[in-house]
Formats: C-alpha cells, structure tokens, sequence
C-alpha cells in the first residue's frame, strides 16, 4: 500500500482536489493522509474548513500559518513559516508520495518541504500562463522545476514543462479536477439556490470575485471604485450580485471591507464569506436549469476561465489578472474601466447570440475524468528514490 499525503490550503485548491482526493481515499492501494492548514483555518476568510469537513474528510495535521499583516512583506514571512510547519508534519507521516496543487503561496511553502526533505512530490496544474502582474507564473514554474511527477489540465501546459527541461515520461496530461464534478452534476439544484440565495423574483444573477494582485495593492480602491460605478450604472432588471470574499492574498483583507460596505449600500448586493463549491458551480449553472434565471460570472477568478466553459456560462474577466490563461468562446476579457464593465455585462444579459455561442463553449480542460485517470498513474507508478534525481531534457532547437 501507498502511502500518500495531500496539502490543501484555501478554498479553491480544495474544490480542485475534491475528485482525487475522492479516488485516493476509496482505494484500496492508498493509504491518504491530508494536511489542511493556512487559508483554510483564517477566520478572516471564512474558517473553510467547515467544507472541507463536510466532505467527510479530516486532519490530524492542521498546518497553522497565515498572513499577518496585509503587506507585501508579510509573504516571505508567512511561506517560511509555513515550510517549517509541513516539514514538522512530514518528518511524522513519512509519505511514499506528497501532492500539491497550482501556484499559491500556501503550496509554494509545502512543496519546497517535501522536496527538500527527498520525498518524491507530484504537482498538479503546471504548465499554466498568468501575465498578469501577480506571482502566480513565477511560482508555479519554480514549483514545476523542484517536482518530480506532474499533472496538467491540458497539452499547452504539458508542452511548457516540457520546455522547462522535464522528462516527458514524468508528465501527464489528465485535465482539470472541477469537471469532473461538473459532469457529475455534482452541485445545487435550482429550488436550494432560490430559497438559499432569495432568488424568487430575480431574472437576472452576476457571481462576483475579485482577488487582489499582491503588487498592485495600491490600486484596490480605485479598481474597486471603476466596479462600483460599473454596477450602479447597469439598467438590468430584477437583478441580484452575489459577491464572494477574495482569496488571502495581499490585499485581501482591504477588498473584503470594501464588499462589507457595499453590503450595506446596495439592496441589490449580497456578500457571502464563502458560496462553497457546490452553490458556486449551480450558481453558474442556473443559465442551463432555470427557465427565468440568467447567470454571469464577473471578476478575475481562474474559475472563470477554467470552469464557465463547462457550464456553458458567460464570464466576464476584469484586468489582467488571467491574461495569457487557456480559454473558450464564453470568456470575455475586459480592461478595469467603469463604462466597458458596463458594457460588457449589460451585453451578455441582453445578446441571445452571445448567450448561444456560450451554450456551444468547448471545455477546453478534459473529459472529466481527471481523478480516475490520476489515480490510475499514481497507483502503479514506481515511487523509487530514483525520481528525486531529476535529469534536465534538452530540446534540440533548429533556426
């Protein structure tokens, strides 16, 4: 039997976990463990462990480190703490293998544990593009290069780790894990939404995040200023925002006062702490159940690139946050200026042919079997000490 250890770190590395983490646990070859620590236990970013819990998955290993302050210094502070923390939990579980996800600090800090410590480490959704001012791109090639096995969402993403100098035998291209619970149906029904969401005489819904970008700190009011106005000049009716706190990024803490204050300004506003996964994904998907709803996703998530396409969802992505990432025909991106937020919201509500060409989206990320297929890999690949000698892989380059 393996021996397997899984860090999950906020609430949208867990909603990408959720179909592995499902496999692992079913079989009979794995024996999992989970560290769950960082965002996930921040009060400040709505305690999310209570969903992770409720999936029926727990820890003995929570993994406590977390922003202190909201400045750019407290990063390399709070990673520090948090390899120290995941080193101490390794050094007591002994792993054969050790999986982490994407680009965050909080798996930055626990992937530079494990490989330091020599156990073999696998990294789940590299290969991505972000330009967008944040440190996601650096961090995740830098989490790419200290890997030793790796699962991408798609071939694009296969073919740059490939061009970072790892063996292609090591790389498998198995798509993202949230389809899979797309395609499963695996979220709220309309009549839990209606009565949860108070939805009984809204037409019209836009789902809103908006995460910071840790180096343009000092534009978060103005950015949420040119949104604010955006929203109040719409001329949509019978309509409802439904605003989600930010990640914990820098700069968090500032966005998620601002949302407190619309709260309180705007009937039309409503901001939850958290939607969780399955309210989240029949939000957006209430354009394909509801015969009176209409649904749109605005912000800067990597949901909303990633994720709409699969529920045949209009989304609209503010700034440049997802520039340069794989995306589909319902994807509309938009500089942060008030009358082309406007515009473009205002279109996707009142376009038919906007609305179809949505409904005729390609997922671009996988089939939907990203667990089974990583399960499969995982369960008779040979995690000998071999891995941890990684080779480069030369491209032979011709003009």
């Amino acid at each position: 039997m393996k021996k397997v250890a899984v860090f999950t770190g906020n609430r949208a590395e867990f909603g990408l976990q959720l179909p592995l983490l499902k496999e692992l646990d079913k079989s009979v070859n794995i024996d999992l463990t989970l560290l769950i620590g960082a965002s996930h236990i921040d009060e400040n970013f709505g305690l999310t462990i209570r969903e992770v819990e409720d999936y029926g998955f727990y820890s003995n290993y929570l993994i406590d480190f977390k922003h202190d302050s909201d400045n750019l210094d407290s990063n390399s502070i709070t990673i520090s703490k948090g390899i120290s923390l995941v080193s101490d939990a390794l050094s007591k579980i002994k792993p054969d293998l050790f999986i982490v996800y994407a680009d965050r600090y909080e798996g930055f800090a626990a992937l530079i544990a494990s490989t330091q410590m020599g156990i073999v480490t696998a990294h789940f959704e590299g290969g991505d593009i972000t330009e967008g001012g944040t440190f996601d791109d650096s961090v995740r090639h830098a989490m790419t290069k200290l890997a030793h096995l790796h699962f991408t969402t798609n071939e694009d993403a296969t073919k740059r780790i490939l061009q970072l100098g790892e063996p292609k035998k090591n790389i498998f291209t198995v798509g993202l894990p949230s389809i899979d619970l797309i395609k499963a149906g695996e979220f709220s029904d309309e009549s839990e939404l209606v009565d949860r969401y108070k939805l009984q005489n809204i037409n019209n819904i836009i789902v809103f995040t908006q995460h910071p970008i840790p180096i343009e700190k000092d534009n978060i009011s103005n950015e949420f200023e040119s949104i604010e106005s955006a929203f109040k000049s719409l001329k949509i009716a019978n309509l409802k925002i439904i605003c989600t706190y930010p990640n914990s990024d820098i700069g968090g803490k500032e966005i998620i006062n601002i949302l407190k204050r619309w709260e309180k300004a705007y009937d039309f506003i409503d901001v939850y702490e958290s939607l969780g996964r399955r309210d989240f994904h029949g939000l957006l998907n209430l354009n394909n159940s509801s015969s009176v709803i209409r649904a749109c996703y605005v912000g800067n998530s990597s949901a909303g690139v990633k994720e709409t396409p699969a529920l045949k969802c209009p989304s609209i992505i503010i700034g440049d946050r997802q520039k340069g990432r794989l995306h589909s025909t319902n994807v509309i991106f938009v500089d942060n200026n008030e009358e082309h937020i406007s515009k473009k919201i205002s279109m996707v509500f009142d376009d038919d042919e906007f609305i179809n060409t949505c409904k005729e989206a390609i997922n671009p990320y996988g089939d939907g079997t990203m667990g089974k297929q990583s399960l499969e890999i995982i369960e008779n690949i040979n995690l000998n000490k071999k891995l941890l000698k990684k080779s480069f892989n030369d491209i032979n380059f011709t003009n």
